[in-house]
């Protein structure tokens, strides 16, 4: 679990050593390298637990979602600094 993007819905495997984050942070707090930059990104869903390619080149609103539960993984992240915040508007 994330302890920076409390609603991550997905793992990325970082291109440069092969391992999963569930964001860039934890992968500075833990890799003794700088994250690798890439078009093609390598998701794992937390949902179905399937492993999916999309690229960032012409990633569009479709590609949002897992291809295989439909998964909508793209979302404002909620961290522990808005976290509170989040909550208070979906209150509302």
């Amino acid at each position: 679990m994330c302890k920076h993007i409390l609603n991550a819905q997905v793992q990325v495997r970082a291109p440069c050593c092969k391992q999963w984050f569930d964001c860039p942070e934890c992968h500075s707090e833990a890799a003794d390298h700088p994250l690798v930059k890439t078009t093609e990104l390598v998701f794992g869903c937390k949902k179905c637990r399937k492993v999916f390619r999309k690229s960032a080149e012409d990633f569009d609103e479709s590609d949002e979602y897992c291809p295989r539960c439909d998964n909508h993984f793209v979302r404002p992240a909620v961290t522990p600094e808005n976290k509170e915040i989040i909550q208070t508007m979906t209150r509302s």
